[in-house]
């Protein structure tokens, strides 16, 4: 016969109250500092049609991978690209079950929610390219991806917090998502040094492609798609897949491009050639000695100078933010600069081994996102935060922020039923002062039990009320903030009771205990 077994889907978690706060305290955190910059505070819903998700991840081809997708069993109708419905042949119109998709990030959603705000106008031809209104959003919330296979700390429901401008070409947008990156990362108790914003531009790797005789854009995506596994695959296998195919470690065989050798090795040599610890200036100087001066790398480079003039004239440098030309995350995806955060801390794993953390969160300009669903060109840029990753790395090295324990509830004793109209009374009274309140509905009425599920909670004070207190007309109060502080000083029970612990007329209960908290 088949079971019901208490379980969790692989790669969701349950969160218990002190990861929850560490969660929150970033998402708090780096809110502070987003809004510090103009950002508003926008949400979306978690299921989107797949049509206006893009249909998968940037860098899968199906509607299957990678996301969580179903058909919607409410029939609508389908769409022509002038927005009016789709007719067949006897001018029925037609319905289908559309695909539905969880969101697998925050900034698909993001395109949808600017293209529908532009929608009625671009119908009137009202949207010119390149001169679309101006829209900054932050935003934060659950992302669903399916991973077919889950590495240590990667999970299938996770949380990002996501900034973005879109409606400017300007690359002083760029260079403030690095400031924006940088003070995000200082705000969560990140040191300079603990940190690293690396900065790359996509017209550099195209321009570089371009120089080798990669010049079509399908050609482009495909070399591209190898390059953004690097970190993943390592250099020596991006160039086996580049060339002639490599086995995977699961003895996979992975079919390679069959690319020249010649080339092959110029793009390793590329990625290679770059030290994450020289200057702003000297990067930039050895791109332009070296002699690639097409359209794409000469963009790519005066925007990099730019991006360099904008931070050295605040006094963001090196020790922040540093360019890196062998960057290549999401290249595939972005259109201009690319970021990411790199933490240069290290911990020791299960097995005592020093292991570095790496990347913690990125981003970059996206002009071509809004573009699929409105069909003109849209610039944006923007940078994620893993809320999820980077609490994984503040404990990982030991830099969880000082979150402390939030003060519990005011906690009523309960000792007999036949007293609960009064607990509750006096639980009303106090929550209509603004005193937060819990009357305790356990099993376990033993005072020794209750009184551990107020230390449990953090509770402030205790409120003890029987029917030898109810004859007197007074309540005992416990100060259980009081009492734990002087547990360290005092022994002896009697002399900490009378110290921690009192009788108050029922009449000035409640003002005392308002006075109390």
């Amino acid at each position: 016969m088949r079971g019901i077994l208490p379980r969790k889907i692989k790669g969701f978690r349950d969160l218990g109250p002190e990861l929850t706060r560490v969660k929150w305290d970033i998402i708090h955190s780096a809110s502070q500092i987003y809004r510090n910059y103009g950002f508003e505070h926008w949400d979306t819903p978690v299921i989107e049609y797949a049509d206006c998700l893009g249909k998968y991840l940037p860098e899968s081809d199906s509607v299957a991978e990678g996301v969580y997708s179903f058909q919607n069993p409410e029939k609508e109708p389908v769409y022509q690209t002038d927005g009016k419905e789709l007719r067949d042949e006897n001018d029925h119109v037609v319905m289908e079950n559309h695909f539905l998709t969880l969101r697998y990030d925050l900034t698909a959603p993001l395109a949808r929610v600017y293209a529908e705000k532009l929608w009625a106008q671009f119908l009137r031809n009202q949207v010119q390219e390149n001169k679309t209104p101006l829209f900054r959003r932050y935003q934060y919330g659950p992302v669903y991806r399916f991973e077919h296979k889950l590495d240590p700390g990667r999970f299938r429901e996770f949380w990002q917090l996501d900034f973005d401008t879109v409606g400017s070409d300007d690359v002083s947008v760029d260079a403030e998502a690095c400031m924006i990156l940088s003070d995000a990362m200082e705000a969560l108790g990140l040191k300079r040094g603990d940190y690293l914003v690396k900065v790359n531009n996509r017209k550099l790797l195209k321009g570089f492609l371009y120089h080798l005789g990669i010049d079509t854009d399908e050609k482009e995506q495909t070399v591209l798609r190898v390059i953004d596994k690097v970190d993943k695959i390592g250099i020596q296998s991006m160039g086996e897949e580049l060339g002639e195919g490599r086995m995977d470690v699961s003895g996979a065989r992975i079919p390679g491009l069959g690319l020249d050798k010649t080339v092959i090795h110029q793009i390793m040599d590329f990625l290679q050639k770059f030290s994450d610890s020289e200057k702003r200036a000297h990067v930039l100087e050895a791109l332009e000695k070296s002699g690639i001066m097409n359209q794409y790398t000469q963009e790519g480079i005066q925007e990099l100078h730019r991006i360099d003039s904008t931070l050295k004239a605040i006094d963001f440098l090196e020790d922040r933010v540093i360019f890196s030309p062998s960057l290549v995350r999401g290249m595939g995806y972005y259109t201009g600069p690319v970021f990411e955060v790199e933490s240069t801390q290290t911990f020791k794993d299960e097995k005592g081994r020093e292991r570095r953390v790496g990347s913690i969160c990125g981003g970059g300009r996206y002009d071509n996102l809004v573009k699929n669903l409105l069909g003109i060109k849209v610039p944006a840029t923007g940078a994620s935060i893993g809320v999820d990753r980077l609490a994984e790395l503040l404990f990982l090295t030991n830099r969880l922020p000082s979150v402390t324990q939030p003060t519990g509830p005011v906690l009523v004793i309960v000792f007999d039923d036949e007293l609960m109209p009064e607990y509750q009374v006096i639980a009303r009274e106090l929550r209509n002062k603004g005193v937060n309140t819990e009357v305790f509905y356990g099993f376990q009425r033993g005072l020794k039990k209750q009184l551990a599920y107020a230390d449990q909670k953090n509770c402030p004070v205790a409120i003890m009320l029987g029917e030898d207190e109810l004859k007197k007309g007074v309540v005992t109060v416990r100060d259980l903030r009081l009492g734990k502080e002087m547990s360290s000083e005092i022994a002896n029970k009697d002399e900490w009771k009378k110290n921690a612990q009192f009788e108050v007329q029922r009449e000035l209960l409640i003002d005392k205990i308002v006075s109390m908290i």
